[in-house]
């Protein structure tokens, strides 16, 4: 049986990380704002400052706490993101695939990734998708983004020569989102010309790597 959960769960993609979005950083007032730590005393972590904490800096200083909390430095009320059961923003270890070095979480993008992509891997591979943001070989993949980067008349979709062609799905790894297969394997790269050519015009699918 295919997958059709993926539409619901990569909507969210549009916006950037999902997690992320549901914290409100505020403005960056403060007066050590963009220094390189944070200094709202909402959080802890290693990205902290270790400077003394002031009331006044809450919502005062979000890019840096931002920058810390995408990469996992940071996390709210104390809870401590080395914890990959309780991080809000890339989620636990589940997968069947976790800490093997490469990144199966399709929300992000990059050098770092797995061949193979499943929607299962979303939320589930915490360590390895965090190595790879703080290395900078994967980024979060930004729907709007990368709907604004591809140009579909310049693509080469290949042919239907895939197992699951013409099935109103795009199985060809090299694109992402709301019409994109629950499964992205390389073998069906080039091979789901059809279907990844109309959902591509109809803004339902945009390269992964933009």
């Amino acid at each position: 049986m295919r997958n059709f959960g993926l539409i619901g769960v990569l909507a969210c993609f549009a916006a950037g990380p999902i997690a992320a979005q549901a914290v409100d950083f505020g403005d960056d007032g403060s007066e050590w704002a963009n220094d390189g730590e944070c200094d709202d005393p909402r959080f802890s972590g290693p990205g902290m400052t270790t400077t003394t904490l002031l009331d006044a800096d809450i919502l005062h200083d979000a890019t840096d706490c931002r920058t810390a909390y995408a990469a996992g430095q940071l996390s709210l009320d104390g809870a401590t993101t080395k914890d990959a059961a309780a991080d809000p923003v890339f989620g636990n270890n589940s997968s069947e695939w976790a800490q093997d070095g490469e990144c199966d979480d399709r929300r992000f993008t990059g050098a770092g990734m797995a061949a193979d992509l499943l929607t299962t891997g979303i939320g589930t591979d915490a360590d390895d998708c965090r190595a790879a943001i703080t290395a900078g070989t994967v980024k979060f993949w930004d729907m709007t983004a990368a709907l604004q980067a591809t140009q579909c008349s310049g693509i080469n979709f290949g042919s239907d020569s895939g197992a699951y062609a013409m099935d109103a799905e795009c199985d060809d790894p090299r694109f992402e989102g709301l019409g994109a297969a629950s499964l992205l394997s390389q073998e069906n790269m080039g091979a789901d010309a059809t279907d990844c050519r109309l959902l591509c015009g109809y803004g339902a699918v945009a390269l992964r790597d933009y």
